[in-house]
């Protein structure tokens, strides 16, 4: 038998040598100038990350700073808000950004939201109610769409369309169908957005879609294959969602599963993930695969590991190279050359200030894992 290392450097170079959706490397991208988790990162047109926000162990942040691919390294710049975390951030049609909501203390959600202007300076903006751990999409019109969340109370059914170019939010048609936190949205082609999770009790497998022209949402034809919160929903190519991992009603989620808009199904991913994981990020790739990176595992621990989806055979494909550091509730973001940013996030025993760039071989002719 051969020795475990022996064995795990052959099999790394058969996977490499095969062009497996796996592989890659991860390498340290300079510190940020405060440690932070539950943050945004948001790509700018110019090719930079604004990294924003985000909590200390317990306090929320009031800062930001941008990191620059050409330089490999982080600039602080003046923050013009309130100290919040788990808010929103959209990058607007006109290259402003737009930081919604967030927590600022026990039982405190914030109820404003700041657009921050790339050359700096802001505008505040109220929103209808007070709002945290929600969703922020960005709609064909320009508006945004504010879902759910936590008002400080309770998890919420509220539901807002901002519009940035007027300053003013206004309340949807209804309210969402469940009550809704920690849960994800995903636009869909034809310019509707699919909610899915993050409810309790007979409501947890309940999806809905948005309809811009109603504003209002409808309940998806079909349930999801899984309750699930903490999860993540990601677009993929061909107009399918990919929705992964997450926290069930009691444990940590290894399944995934892909909403089809022209069918308004759900189906389940045969395969499942290479490890269970929630408070993880998800990012597609140019080539239309999907990298899952960290979060927190079934075994309680914080991750420091990823995985890969490929759409072509539906299947992941775990990565031989680790993180530098165990990352949940971090941020990540595409950079231009096709690398991912993952900045910050926390371990148990810690808050994170470092980054660092994951980047994959090219995809394998054909696909597949």
């Amino acid at each position: 038998m051969r020795p475990p290392s022996l064995a795990r450097a052959l099999l790394l170079a058969a996977l490499l040598a095969a062009g497996c959706s796996g592989g890659g490397e991860a390498t340290p991208a300079g510190t940020m100038s405060s440690p932070r988790h539950g943050h945004t990162s948001t790509p700018l047109p110019d090719g930079r990350v604004l990294i924003a926000a985000g909590l200390t162990k317990t306090s929320p942040l009031g800062t930001m700073e941008i990191f620059d691919p050409a330089k490999g390294a982080f600039q602080a710049l003046a923050a013009p808000f309130r100290p919040r975390g788990w808010h929103g951030a959209t990058l607007l049609p006109d290259g402003r950004v737009l930081l919604s909501g967030g927590w600022a203390g026990p039982g405190t959600a914030l109820r404003d939201a700041v657009i921050l202007r790339p050359g700096g300076g802001a505008a505040l903006v109220p929103l209808v109610q007070g709002r945290y751990d929600h969703t922020a999409t960005l709609l064909g019109d320009g508006t945004v769409l504010l879902a759910g969340g936590n008002d400080g109370r309770s998890e919420q059914r509220s539901v807002e369309i901002l519009d940035p170019r007027e300053g003013k939010s206004a309340p949807a048609a209804r309210p969402l169908l469940v009550p809704r936190q920690q849960h994800a949205a995903a636009l869909l082609p034809g310019g509707e957005v699919l909610l899915t999770g993050g409810a309790q009790g007979e409501g947890a497998r309940l999806a809905e879609i948005y309809l811009p022209a109603e504003r209002r949402t409808r309940l998806a034809r079909s349930l999801a294959s899984s309750p699930r919160s903490r999860h993540t929903a990601t677009p993929l190519a061909d107009g399918r969602v990919l929705i992964a991992g997450g926290l069930g009603p009691e444990l940590t989620l290894a399944t995934a599963e892909i909403y089809d808009p022209k069918t308004g199904s759900f189906l389940p991913v045969k395969a499942p993930m290479k490890k269970a994981r929630q408070q993880h990020t998800a990012t597609r790739l140019p080539d239309g695969r999907v990298l899952l990176l960290g979060g927190w595992g079934g075994d309680g621990q914080t991750l420091d590991d990823g995985e890969v989806f490929d759409p072509e055979g539906a299947c992941f494909a775990a990565l031989p190279v680790h993180l530098n550091a165990r990352r949940r509730h971090h941020a990540a973001a595409l950079l231009r050359d096709g690398g991912v940013l993952a900045s910050g996030g926390a371990t148990e025993s810690e808050v994170l200030a470092t980054a660092e760039i994951v980047r994959l071989p090219p995809r394998k002719p054909g696909g597949g894992c």
